[in-house]
């Protein structure tokens, strides 16, 4: 997926071995902010602990469930084979399907802004959630419109249904014709079309089918669960024998803002969305602390404290840079200080400046991220 931190890469880069050091005796392990769950699945596919996999979103706890809420493989093939016959039958049912499907044959080069607007026309024109609100925009008339086939014929038993539909939220990620994240899509300009169009050619079908395959042969060690709330609500509930996990957000732009579509692909709801980047109304979209300068620090103090109350263990990783919610992996530092001991290390990678251009700052940028360990008094 096009996420906004490594956490995947990390595991691989310090992370990893940080988080093995600290698992013996763990009884529950608690991932405060889960994002893309690369922690999460990682620490259930390796340890026999209880994984709980909190973040604010839906698309997140979608993503956990997938692997965490079971503790052996699943046939991918014979779960694909039904689940994409029906989706396929239910996508030729669509009214548009057949104007959806012609605007996969345009030379997209010639009068673009035209046939954008035509595309975002049609899509109006449908009752299918991602095609009426996202179709001739992230998504092509018929990617849309696949998406929606899919998302309305998930597998009826549990298992089945997490791992289905956690693996069209990876594969509508990656089809989605944005530069990064899903704030923005990229517009039919002379700069940005090619790129418009390159997102639209891939196949949501073949996306899907990959991202199930991965999934299905991946689960945990021991049933864990995916939650949607607050750190603070969760972190309350841990005691001495859990060990939290804590990538509290370094944007000052609430996250929502940037995965609205996967939240909407994982709720299967969203009321009408407008502008530019066609969000949901900010009642939808939902809101952290971490996320806004004014409150950023206070929001982590609190969260620290709760957890050393708890004489909960906690790893904390952090950019080491000072971010735009204002916090700095020196800060957080300071702040685990006055409840922990702390131990420290570093490592390099790549992260996302979310929305970055030529123009103003590139995409992706060199960085370091420090890891704190953290002891209770």
């Amino acid at each position: 997926m096009k996420y906004m931190g490594s956490k995947r890469a990390m595991l691989t880069n310090g992370l990893g071995t940080v988080l093995r050091a600290q698992m013996t005796g763990v009884k529950q392990f608690a991932d405060l902010c889960a994002g893309s769950c690369a922690v999460s699945w990682f620490i259930a596919e390796n340890f026999p602990s209880t994984v709980i996999s909190n973040d604010l979103q839906k698309y997140s706890a979608v993503l956990a469930e997938a692997i965490l809420g079971r503790t052996e493989d699943l046939d991918a093939k014979t779960i694909w084979k039904e689940w994409s016959a029906r989706a396929r039958l239910s996508a030729r049912e669509y009214p548009l399907y057949l104007k959806a499907a012609s605007f996969q044959t345009i030379k997209w080069a010639k009068a673009r802004r035209m046939n954008v607007t035509k595309a975002r026309d049609l899509c109006r024109e449908s009752e299918g959630l991602i095609t009426h609100a996202y179709g001739g925009h992230y998504f092509s008339p018929l990617q849309a419109l696949a998406i929606d086939a899919l998302r309305e014929t998930l597998p009826a038993e549990t298992k089945q249904r997490n791992a289905a539909l956690a693996a069209l939220i990876i594969a509508s990620s990656r089809c989605a014709a944005a530069p990064g994240h899903t704030a923005q899509p990229f517009q039919p300009t002379r700069g940005a079309a090619k790129f418009l169009f390159e997102g639209w050619k891939r196949n949501v079908w073949a996306y899907t089918n990959s991202a199930l395959t991965r999934i299905c042969s991946r689960h945990a060690m021991s049933k864990g669960e995916g939650k949607v709330g607050s750190a603070e609500e969760l972190a309350s509930s841990l005691g001495p024998n859990a060990l939290a996990f804590l990538d509290p957000p370094y944007s000052g732009v609430h996250y929502s803002r940037f995965y609205h579509v996967l939240e909407t692909i994982a709720r299967g709801t969203c009321k009408e969305v407008s502008g530019t980047g066609r969000y949901p109304p900010p009642e939808e979209r939902p809101k952290s602390d971490f996320s806004m300068p004014t409150r950023s620090k206070e929001a982590l103090d609190k969260l620290l404290g709760i957890l050393a109350k708890n004489r909960v263990r906690t790893i904390v990783t952090f950019p080491k840079e000072k971010t735009s919610n204002g916090l700095s992996g020196a800060i957080v530092e300071r702040v685990a200080k006055k409840y922990f001991d702390v131990s420290k290390t570093q490592t390099n990678g790549r992260f996302s400046t979310l929305g970055g251009n030529k123009s103003n700052r590139k995409a992706r940028i060199p960085a370091y991220e420090v890891i704190l360990t953290l002891s209770p008094r």
